[in-house]
């Protein structure tokens, strides 16, 4: 069958779908609709009256992250999954199975303390606990307080392995080298901002940011496009006079001569590489993503 100009149009105008109807068969709010497609989740066309044409993919895809978001996955766990399926899956349910168990171990010693069983059997199932904790865990146990928090935080994505044997070596000299550093030292102004900064941010949020990280770093260049005006304004603020005055930017110095004045970044970025292999993965993709964004910046 020949279809003549304006059946064509009739077809068009029978595919599109506008959000209410999304909103209906997704059952998502207008607000959520909007913020899975700024976050590039969803790509509607954008008619000329300003409505959106959404596609039977974009339904499915808004399916998918409403589902997703019902067990509890973060947008960035979501974009990864969008871009590489089952293997992201399966990541999240091995991390959530060992959290699951390592919390049910941790009750139970709980109720051998409160029965009062001999600590000899108390520390015994704790040794099990602690040779199954992710290496992020293990780091803040030995280091607590904001020090510790700052250094780690940003390896937090890549840290939540146990530690494997041959991994041990450079662990151990990498606590060892952090034992040694001197004090961090901090007026209590700039103390008092930390910790208020810190309960603002919990650890999903920090999880989230760094795996916006991931998501951007997997493709440099179109983020770098896409995200170019924000990238902008976020040049320009950081060399306004408002945020030279901040205490962000006070402890943020300190902290980069801190690390630079003990060689942090040439003593403790290779041993973290040897015990993390997805951060060792990460660090290659980075250096050329720097190379991308100073491209970008030229």
């Amino acid at each position: 069958m020949n279809l003549g100009g304006s059946d064509i149009f009739y077809l068009r105008s029978v595919i599109i779908m506008l959000r209410n109807e999304v909103q209906e068969k997704t059952a998502l709010s207008r607000k959520a609709i909007e913020y899975y497609e700024e976050k590039g989740l969803i790509h509607p066309k954008k008619l000329d009256n300003g409505y959106r044409d959404y596609s039977c993919e974009d339904v499915e895809v808004l399916e998918k992250i409403s589902l997703l978001r019902n067990l509890g996955l973060s947008i960035s766990e979501i974009a990864l999954y969008l871009d590489s399926k089952e293997e992201t899956l399966a990541s999240v349910l091995r991390r959530k199975e060992h959290e699951l168990d390592i919390c049910e171990k941790r009750k139970n010693i709980l109720k051998l303390i409160v029965k009062g069983e001999s600590m000899d059997l108390i520390n015994e199932e704790l040794a099990i606990i602690q040779a199954q904790e992710n290496i992020y865990d293990k780091l803040v146990r030995i280091f607590p307080g904001y020090f510790g928090q700052m250094i780690f935080s940003s390896y937090k994505i890549f840290l939540n392995d146990s530690l494997a044997k041959d991994q041990e070596a450079a662990f151990n000299e990498y606590i060892k080298f952090l034992d040694s550093l001197p004090n961090f030292e901090l007026s209590n102004e700039e103390k008092d901002y930390i910790e208020t900064v810190s309960s603002s941010f919990d650890m999903k949020t920090l999880d989230d940011v760094s795996k916006g990280k991931l998501v951007a770093i997997e493709n440099i260049k179109t983020w770098l496009e896409e995200n170019k005006d924000y990238i902008e304004a976020y040049e320009e603020y950081k060399n306004s006079e408002d945020y030279q005055n901040t205490l962000m930017k006070s402890v943020q110095d300190k902290f980069k001569k801190f690390m630079q004045e003990n060689n942090y970044y040439e003593k403790a970025i290779p041993l973290i590489r040897k015990f993390s292999k997805s951060y060792d993965a990460y660090y290659e993709k980075l250096l050329k993503a720097n190379e991308e964004y100073l491209k970008f910046n030229k």
